[in-house]
């Protein structure tokens, strides 16, 4: 029984859980504007700013930059709301949710203390620094509501499922056939035919479909990084992440029929219960180097992500009839199974304006053609068919996010904007409906000697085209609206750098300050 309700989890899972193996390796790699308040105000484009605990997953180099222990956290409010257009029928949904968006702590070790904080220097003694930190960040949230309806005068979601079972025709009691069909069956909603061999739905347009599906879940990610600075030039990291994922999906799908008063059927709902866990590990590694006082270019690299996950399935078919009604539940035992997700690639550039601010820029790459998916010896073809699938439709993934930050005294303001391409093969697309992202962002902050505030706004928006039920199309725009508020301290015995301006300045030796 066991492997019975595996296999028929494995072969359906595209209806089942409303996407594929290979589309829910895509929401758990595809990463969003995520960081403090500070980085999120310049659309995370901080790949060569450094100096900044939400810089560590993009490039850990960065610590390197630090002249003090730094210590911040930051809680969050996202409003999501999803437009869905289905049978020509547009359904509004929203859903707000408050959540810790980052926590953490970098260590500083001075190891030239006559060395001023950021001096553009060629001292003889070249190793200044050293940086050890320790960060959580939640990288992307699936918190979402999906609602549809429409009416359907042609067909059913069942005429789907025995067009399948009729192209196929194996026994329904074989373990041939996803749960839902299988469900579909069993409570009366598909029906054989004996005089002419075929199976037949027992629903009959038009109907009324509606649908409701509630996501939530999240990727964080815990990071356990090095930084260090030789002769305020060069700058280096490394680290190692630990990815936590947790990831549900509450789908309920309805038929209700119209007039009809021919044929029994009266309606039908089918849920689908399902249940994602799992920890992920990966290394980066970074280098920031500074050419001139007004400019630094990085690099970093990201290995693949690999997960070991935990899914959970529960479906429930309910009918109604004149005459009868049925109901049956069906519960897949917990699969585990592993997925690698592709490296990640950033490349970097900042200029700065003395003490008044800089413009940062960030170029990422992704090949999500190159996830990978293992469920173990025993379904190797399964495996082998979901990898091909993964090729065929996905391709490179571009990011680019560039950001500002100007200052005042102890003023900040930032604002931002970040553009992810398609990750899809551009024959597999719908046009208007390929998954780019766009991202813009706003903040402010206050900085002063020791401790620090910042506040941050991201408004995201995609559009895509999926089919969460059977074989109809939902097309969907989805929005999302999040704040973000940093708090932090600095414990350092340094003077901060518009002291080190002034005093300089005093001397007749300006120096510039980052």
């Amino acid at each position: 029984m066991k492997h019975f309700l595996l296999f028929l989890s494995l072969l359906s899972v595209s209806i089942i859980h409303a996407q594929t193996y290979n589309d829910e390796a895509l929401l758990y790699a595809r990463s969003g504007i995520s960081g403090t308040a500070r980085s999120i105000g310049s659309a995370s484009a901080y790949g060569s700013v450094g100096a900044d605990l939400g810089s560590v997953s993009i490039n850990p180099a960065g610590l390197g930059l630090y002249r003090s222990t730094d210590f911040a956290i930051t809680p969050g409010l996202n409003i999501a709301n999803n437009q869905a257009e289905f049978d020509g029928s547009l359904t509004k949904a929203n859903s707000n949710k408050l959540f810790f968006n980052q926590a953490g702590v970098a260590f500083c070790k001075l190891l030239n203390k006559e060395q001023k904080p950021n001096d553009f220097s060629f001292s003889a003694v070249k190793f200044k620094a050293i940086t050890f930190a320790i960060n959580y960040q939640r990288e992307s949230m699936f918190n979402r509501v999906e609602n549809f309806s429409g009416t359907n005068l042609y067909n059913s979601g069942i005429d789907a499922y025995t067009a399948y079972v009729n192209s196929t025709f194996y026994p329904f009691d074989a373990g041939h056939y996803p749960p839902e069909m299988v469900l579909a069956w069993q409570t009366a909603l598909i029906d054989f035919d004996s005089v002419n061999h075929i199976y037949v739905s027992n629903v009959r347009p038009k109907v009324l479909q509606t649908g409701n599906i509630v996501s939530k879940g999240a990727v964080d990610h815990v990071d356990i990084a090095f930084g260090g600075n030789l002769n305020d030039k060069f700058y280096f990291g490394a680290g190692v992440g630990f990815s936590i994922l947790t990831y549900s999906r509450d789908a309920t799908f309805t038929e209700v029929k119209g007039n009809d008063t021919l044929h029994l059927f009266q309606d039908y709902t089918y849920t689908a219960n399902y249940r994602a866990t799992g920890l992920g590990i990966n290394a980066k590694f970074g280098i920031i180097y500074r050419p001139a006082a007004f400019m630094r270019l990085g690099l970093a690299y990201q290995i693949p992500t690999f997960y070991n996950l935990t899914e959970n399935y529960l479906g429930t078919t309910t009918s109604y009839f004149d005459t009868a009604s049925y109901s049956l539940q069906l519960e897949q035992y917990p699969l585990k199974y592993k997925i690698r997700e592709p490296m990640k690639g950033t490349a970097s550039a900042s200029f700065y304006f003395k003490e008044f601010g800089f413009l940062s820029v960030d170029y990422e790459f992704q090949n999500f053609g190159s996830t990978k998916f293992d469920f173990g010896s025993d379904y190797k073809a399964f495996s082998d068919a979901t990898n091909a699938d993964q090729k065929k439709y996905y391709t490179f993934n571009h990011t680019v996010r560039a950001g500002f930050e100007g200052s005042y005294k102890t003023l900040r303001l930032r604002c931002g904007y970040a553009f992810s391409t398609t990750p899809y093969k551009k024959d597999y697309v719908m046009k208007g409906y390929a998954e780019t992202k766009h991202n813009i962002t706003a903040g402010i902050g206050y900085r002063g000697k020791r401790f620090y505030a910042d506040f941050a706004y991201a408004y995201s928006t995609t559009k895509e085209a999926n089919s969460p039920y059977a074989d109809f199309v939902v097309k969907n725009t989805f929005n999302t609206h999040t704040a973000f508020i940093t708090i932090g301290w600095r414990i350092t015995k340094e003077n901060t750098p518009s002291e080190t301006i002034k005093r300089s300045n005093a001397k007749g030796k300006p120096k510039m300050s980052f």
